[in-house]
C-alpha cells in the first residue's frame, strides 16, 4: 500500500547529512514550508495527483480513499469540487429549454436571488447535507412553503448535473437527512377564503365604474389579474345559448414593458389556454360594461419588449384608453380594501399621494380566484374538472393552494351526510 510522501524532509538521505532536531531526519528544500504530508496517486487517465496534509494520518485516509475510488470506478477529480456553486447554476440556467423567454427571466431571478445568492460563493465541495439543512431554515424565513419547494427542486438539480459531470460523488440534497419542504396551509387564514363573497361586493362599489367589473371576472371566472386585464369581448362566444370565455392571454411586464403574453408557463407552442363557463348573469353585466365603456384597440409587443406588435380589442382600459397596469391598479385595490374595513393605512396621506397601507397579499386581486374555487368546491364542481378551469396540471396544487372554507360549509356536509342516512333508513 502507498504511504503519503513527506515533502519536509529526503527520503534518501545522505550518510553524513545534518538532521532536524524537531523530526530527527535529514531536511529537504521545502522543510517547514506548506503542509509536510503529501498524498500522491493516480487518476484513471495515468495523470498523477496530489493533496497536502498537515497530519500524515490525514493524507493517508486520503490516499485510500482516492486510491479506492480509482479501482472501483467512483473517482472525482478533487479540483472539479473545488468548482463554485455559482458557476455550476450558470452553467444549468443556460441548458435550460424554456422557449418562453418570461419563464427563463424567473427562472434566473429564483436561482440569482436565492441559491446563488446565498450560497453561491461555496465551493461543490463544500456543500454537504448540513448545508442544505441550513439553507432551507433560512429560505422559510423569508419565503413560503411552496416557493421554497420549487427553489429546492432547482436546486436539488444543479447539484444532479455536478454529480452527472463528475464534479461531487452524490446529491447532497438526496440525503436521509434533507427533507423536501411540503406546501402546507396550518394557519386558520389558509383555511378561510381571503376575502368573502359579501366583502367583494363591498370591494366593488369602492373601485371607479369603469373597474367595477373586474371583480366579476376574478370571482366568476376565476381570471389571474393579467389575464383580466388582457381579457377582450372577443374571448366571448356571445351567441351560444351556454357561453363560455376563452382565456387565452394575459398583460404582463418584460423589462418595464407592458406585453401580451401566453398565460403562465406558456409559450408558443402552448399557450396554455382554457375555456370557462359564463353564467347568465356574469353574460349580463359584461354585456352592461361594455356597453358603458366601450372596448379600445390596445396594441403590445408579444412575449418581449421587442416582440412583435399585437393588437387586442380590450374590456378593461384607463381613462386614457390605455391598458391596465398591475402597479396602479394594486394602489386602488388597496384603498378600496382600506374602504371596506379590511387593511389599514400605515400613514396619514391621502391617496394617490403616497398612502401606503400594511402587508395584505392574501387580500389582493388573486383572492377572487380564490373565492371562485372555494365557490365552486362548496357547489359539488369536483377537483378534476376545477383544475382545469383555474389552468392548473396538477388537481392536488389546486385543493393545496385554492380550496377554502367558505360560510356554510360544515353546515352543508352535515345535511348531505344526514340526507343519506334517510334514504337508507
Amino acid at each position: 500500500m502507498a504511504e503519503p510522501y513527506d515533502r519536509w524532509h529526503l527520503k534518501r538521505p545522505g550518510l553524513n547529512d545534518e538532521r532536524c532536531k524537531a523530526h530527527g531526519k535529514v531536511p529537504s528544500r521545502e522543510h517547514g514550508r506548506g503542509k509536510r504530508w503529501l498524498a500522491r496517486w493516480r487518476d484513471p487517465d495515468g495523470e498523477q495527483q496530489s493533496e497536502s496534509f498537515v497530519r500524515q494520518e490525514d493524507a493517508r485516509q486520503r490516499l485510500t480513499q482516492m486510491m479506492g475510488s480509482v479501482d472501483d470506478g467512483t473517482y472525482i477529480a478533487p479540483k472539479k469540487g473545488e468548482t463554485l456553486l455559482k458557476t455550476v447554476a450558470e452553467q444549468w440556467l443556460e441548458n435550460q429549454s424554456l422557449p418562453n423567454p418570461r419563464t427563463y427571466a424567473q427562472y434566473e431571478s429564483c436561482v440569482r436571488n436565492h441559491i446563488v445568492g446565498p450560497l453561491g460563493k461555496l465551493m461543490l465541495n463544500q456543500i454537504k447535507a448540513s448545508t442544505i439543512q441550513t439553507w432551507i431554515k433560512r429560505r422559510l424565513e423569508v419565503l413560503d412553503e411552496t416557493t421554497v419547494g420549487l427553489v429546492f427542486t432547482h436546486l436539488a438539480s444543479i447539484l444532479a448535473m455536478a454529480v452527472d459531470d463528475e464534479m461531487i460523488p452524490k446529491n447532497p440534497c438526496e440525503t436521509g437527512s434533507v427533507k423536501r419542504v411540503k406546501p402546507r396551509r396550518s394557519k386558520k387564514a389558509a383555511k378561510d377564503v381571503p376575502l368573502t363573497w359579501e366583502q367583494t361586493d363591498l370591494l366593488q362599489k369602492h373601485l371607479l365604474e369603469r373597474y367595477q367589473a373586474v371583480v366579476d371576472c376574478g370571482r366568476g371566472l376565476g381570471m389571474r389579474q393579467g389575464e383580466i386585464f388582457g381579457f377582450s369581448p372577443d374571448d366571448v362566444d356571445w351567441l351560444c345559448v351556454e357561453k363560455t370565455v376563452h382565456i387565452r392571454r394575459q398583460i404582463t411586464h418584460d423589462h418595464g414593458a407592458l406585453v401580451f403574453a401566453p398565460l403562465k408557463g406558456g409559450d408558443d407552442d402552448d399557450l396554455k389556454d382554457r375555456h370557462v363557463p359564463v353564467t347568465d348573469e356574469l353574460a349580463v353585466i359584461l354585456a352592461e360594461h361594455i356597453r358603458r365603456f366601450p372596448a379600445v384597440a390596445v396594441t403590445l409587443p408579444w412575449m418581449t419588449k421587442g416582440g412583435p406588435p399585437v393588437t387586442v380589442r380590450l374590456m378593461f382600459t384607463t381613462r386614457e384608453r390605455k391598458p391596465l397596469n398591475g402597479n396602479y391598479f394594486n394602489y386602488l385595490w388597496k384603498a378600496a380594501l382600506e374602504a371596506i374595513g379590511v387593511i389599514d393605512a400605515i400613514n396619514d396621506k391621502p391617496v394617490g399621494k403616497g398612502r401606503k397601507w400594511g402587508k395584505c397579499r392574501d387580500k389582493m386581486m388573486h383572492a377572487l380566484r380564490h373565492l371562485f374555487a372555494s365557490e365552486a368546491i362548496n357547489a359539488g364542481v369536483d377537483v378534476y374538472t376545477l383544475a382545469d378551469l383555474l389552468g392548473h396540471e396538477d388537481p392536488a396544487f389546486t385543493l393545496r393552494r385554492y380550496v377554502h372554507r367558505v360560510a356554510g360549509a360544515v353546515s352543508k356536509a352535515r345535511k348531505a351526510i344526514g340526507q343519506r342516512y334517510r334514504l337508507t333508513a
